[in-house]
């Protein structure tokens, strides 16, 4: 019986990437930190809270499209 072709580990991880590391996620949690608790104490912290979680939306969504278009095809 004939052995079926084996790569080898290296060859089989060649297609995952992983990204860098990135400052968005905490920044997005603090946002929504902000959000929850301007409901309850201070509206301050509500608008803050909602500006900072869309601007932190918007650099994680460019920073991924540039390191997409920086993947090797």
């Amino acid at each position: 019986m004939a052995e079926p072709e084996s790569t080898g580990p290296s060859e089989a991880h060649e297609a995952f990437h992983l990204p860098p590391p990135s400052i968005w996620p905490p920044v997005l949690a603090l946002a929504v930190a902000f959000i929850l608790t301007g409901l309850v104490v201070i509206r301050v912290l509500l608008v803050l809270g909602i500006i900072l979680g869309v601007l932190g939306f918007a650099l994680w969504v460019r920073d991924a499209r540039r390191e997409f278009q920086e993947l090797p095809e």
